[in-house]
């Protein structure tokens, strides 16, 4: 009963929110008048999201209260697990009947669909709205292309360790303040029976989010901008030691005992649970994963920590980065209904939607008038802090890649970590796909 009081109530606040926003009075004129709906017409608009349980919880409370707020709109929820969005996401979005409104991330995922033609334009949207005013520029920027808004972010998601506090403790463990105490905390960890970090790769993309961070620490944030965008001469591409010495990083902290065995078989739901029960004191995962260690009664009972800087002379990068990145929606340009869908993203980030999104979720919104530092979970206000002191982020390796370079990486880590492959020819293969795609774009 409490539970459907507190779902009723969530809605009244939004719809009161809703209310209270009056839109101005001149909209973009992104309607042309073949898409004009009739005065009776209901308006179907179609949302994927690559989510979990708890996630789903959260979109279908906000769906509701939009659905009560806006009668004429209906919104028909498909989500999906990472992989399968993925895969399913690839093939709409170039069919006849693409989601009006699906979850994206920044970076090539979203510039790919903006060269393609798949994406509509939100800027006017943006400014009828005042996201301009009410959102991260930040956040904004990451889903801008060529001056133009193709998404509206709604939360910063970033990399951290969680580690067990009591388990710190029983077994006399400190947070690593550089690469090598993290070397001999794995060290420690394993010679005590276990292995230090949960790790799942099974599905690739734990294990790029290492070389994300380890790219970026080694061979630096200018080099990997000119790298990861094909702008290097083809000489130069892909050639600097410093990814070679990522690899590296990946192979030494294997060999310290911060994994377990058949990693690369190993889910990213199960490394959570062996961290949840405590299989393992750490668990390097995204802020995403907050949500669920509140739901396992572990609020309060873990610390956080970045990716500890190198301190050796061959890393180059500022160390003073963080492993991070904005998730957002975007609208498809095939959409009969775009003024409706840009309705519905307008009412996503919200300052009410907001709030919902950090109380129920954990996750970190893109609106600083969301976050109450007296009630958020201590996790969440402790991201909240250390983004604002870091100096730049390393956004997610398969991202910002070409799709087809990005799949080279994903296969060469799990090579490297399976032993079948080196470094050395991990990134040779790197490098070999980037110097094909780089030919196909000068033709």
């Amino acid at each position: 009963m409490i539970q459907h009081l507190a779902r009723f109530a969530l809605i009244l606040v939004l719809l009161v929110s809703v209310a209270a926003c009056a839109a101005p009075a001149s909209a973009p004129a992104a309607t042309t008048p073949e898409q004009a709906p009739s005065a009776t017409e209901k308006q179907t608009l179609d949302l994927w999201f690559n989510s979990d349980d708890l996630f789903n919880q959260y979109n279908e409370k906000i769906i509701a209260a939009f659905e009560a707020a806006n009668p004429e709109i209906d919104i028909i929820y498909s989500p999906y697990p990472n992989e399968a969005y993925k895969t399913n996401l690839q093939v709409a979005i170039g069919s006849n009947d693409p989601p009006d409104i699906f979850f994206n991330w920044s970076g090539d995922d979203t510039g790919r669909f903006v060269r393609e033609g798949h994406l509509l334009d939100l800027t006017p949207y943006a400014e009828q709205f005042g996201w301009y005013d009410s959102l991260s520029p930040a956040m904004l920027e990451a889903f801008t292309v060529d001056g133009k808004l193709y998404g509206a972010p709604y939360s910063q998601e970033a990399k951290y360790f969680y580690y067990h506090i009591d388990m710190f403790e029983e077994m006399g463990l400190s947070v690593p303040t550089n690469f090598d105490e993290l070397l001999d905390l794995c060290r420690t960890v394993s010679a005590a029976g276990m292995p230090a970090l949960a790790f799942g790769n099974q599905e690739r993309w734990e294990g790029v989010h290492y070389l994300t961070i380890f790219n970026q620490k080694m061979a630096g944030e200018e080099t990997i901008a000119l790298d990861y965008s094909l702008s290097n001469p083809a000489d130069v591409l892909f050639t600097d030691p410093g990814y070679v010495g990522a690899f590296e990083r990946l192979v030494a902290m294997q060999e310290a005992g911060c994994f377990g065995d058949a990693v690369n078989s190993t889910t990213p739901d199960a490394a959570l649970i062996q961290f949840v029960n405590k299989v393992t004191p750490m668990y390097y995962q995204g802020t995403w994963i907050m949500g669920s260690l509140k739901e396992n009664g572990l609020e309060g009972k873990y610390g956080m920590f970045r990716m500890p800087p190198m301190t050796d002379a061959a890393a180059k990068g500022n160390q003073n980065y963080v492993l991070a990145g904005p998730i957002g929606l975007e609208i498809s340009s095939k959409t009969p209904y775009p003024d409706a869908a840009a309705k519905f993203l307008d009412f996503y980030v919200s300052q009410s939607s907001q709030q919902a999104l950090l109380q129920d979720t954990n996750r970190i919104p893109v609106r600083s008038d969301a976050v109450d530092r007296q009630v958020a979970a201590p996790g969440v206000v402790a991201v909240v802090d250390d983004l604002a002191v870091a100096e730049g982020t390393a956004l997610w390796l398969d991202v910002v890649l070409e799709n087809s370079i990005s799949e080279v990486y994903l296969n060469s880590i799990q090579e490297v970590l399976a032993g079948t492959k080196t470094p050395a020819e991990a990134v040779a293969a790197v490098r070999e796909q980037a110097l094909k795609v780089q030919a196909n774009r000068a033709q």
